[in-house]
């Protein structure tokens, strides 16, 4: 099955589980979910995997381990909904410590599409060795990182009292504070209900690939103050 595109029942499945979040209305829309939303999820993996083989071979790219689950694991999400409003693929290496190291994304809900990359949880020792990268020679950075920043918007997480070098660029200096962050990028109706997300896609995470494995030899430091 190729992909060809989420549909309005996508995002009807997602405003209708907000609103009516528990079991007997989800095994009641079993066939709506795996119709509008885990089927096209899985076509959009498997016409994916040859793009992200090529952005790096090691990021896993099995079902189980990319396609995000609707429903919610309660023993660790107190007070949360049974099941969430969203689906996501999540390109991380096998190999490694999930957390700790860059990783792709595309995301879908009622309220829209979107994909990126970034690191969600803190990790210290690498932001300490991007830090000492800028300090030493900012221009690699800035270079890998140009392609990343015409499509995509830095977020994330800054130490606000970190003490930043005048002397850098600013687009480094945007980064140089950071404990954690992202790069993101909306998606638009036309572009998510059709093939053309595949391409999309590609030609997003290839713009993303320079700063991914910028990042990726990126040497952790563990000896730094932190703030």
């Amino acid at each position: 099955m190729m992909f060809e595109g989420f549909t309005d029942e996508t995002e009807a499945f997602f405003a209708a589980i907000r609103f009516n979040n528990n079991t007997d209305f989800f095994h009641a829309n079993h066939d709506w979910y795996e119709r509008a939303v885990r089927a096209p999820m899985k076509a959009l993996l498997k016409d994916l995997s040859p793009v992200i083989e090529l952005f790096d071979p090691r990021l896993d790219r099995r079902p189980v381990r990319v396609i995000s689950r609707i429903s919610r694991d309660m023993r660790y999400a107190h007070n949360m909904p049974m099941y969430r409003d969203n689906m996501w693929l999540g390109f991380r290496r096998a190999d490694t410590d999930r957390d700790g190291q860059p990783g792709l994304y595309f995301d879908i809900s009622a309220d829209g599409a979107g994909c990126g990359m970034g690191f969600y949880l803190d990790n210290k020792p690498l932001m300490n060795g991007l830090r000492r990268s800028l300090r030493e020679d900012p221009a690699p950075f800035m270079e890998a990182a140009a392609p990343a920043l015409r499509l995509f918007q830095l977020e994330g997480s800054a130490y606000k009292r970190m003490a930043v070098p005048e002397d850098l660029p600013d687009i480094a200096r945007a980064f140089y504070p950071m404990r954690s962050f992202w790069l993101t990028r909306s998606l638009d109706y036309e572009t998510t209900h059709s093939p053309a997300l595949v391409s999309e896609l590609e030609r997003s995470y290839m713009a993303l690939k320079p700063l991914y494995w910028y990042l990726c030899e990126i040497e952790p430091v563990t000896d730094e103050f932190q703030p």
